[in-house]
């Protein structure tokens, strides 16, 4: 058996009395329907409230070590794929120096001419226009800016 209604008075100001009477027309209830039906949802609404600030410290308590730990496995997975690229990254540019080197030997041995220049010179030559191409010239520029004795 259900326990009786608790009987009471309510004083509401004129406006907030015009408010709780549009709500009741507005449903089709009478004005102390109205009334319990609206304490009764902010009674519903602040306990949810409550329920889910508590739920939510819950969650984020559970959550946030599971979140951490996947920022640990992403950040330890960027470190190994970082150091993939930079092995070959390493070995291509060591190839291209190894290359480059053996570049500047045969031309050497081609052109009489560069007999008495050293394979350091030459290599500095062609790496000032290689600067100047990596910051967006063309080779055609490059060489015309350092045939002017600019750099």
């Amino acid at each position: 058996m259900s326990k009786p209604a608790k009987v009471m008075s309510l004083r509401l100001s004129p406006d907030d009395y015009r408010r709780l009477h549009a709500y009741g027309v507005s449903k089709g209830l009478t004005d102390s329907a109205a009334a319990r039906e609206l304490i009764a949802g902010g009674l519903a609404s602040d306990g949810l409230a409550l329920y889910s600030t508590e739920l939510g410290g819950y969650l984020r308590g559970v959550m946030q070590p599971l979140l951490e730990q996947l920022d640990r496995t992403l950040d330890e997975r960027n470190a190994e794929q970082e150091d993939r690229i930079a092995r070959v990254v390493h070995r291509a540019t060591r190839a291209s120096i190894v290359a480059a080197i053996a570049a500047i030997e045969i031309e050497k041995g081609t052109f009489e001419g560069l007999n008495g220049v050293s394979a350091s010179n030459i290599y500095a030559a062609y790496d000032k226009q290689a600067g100047l191409m990596q910051r967006g010239m063309s080779l055609s520029e490059a060489r015309e800016r350092l045939a002017d004795g600019k750099s």
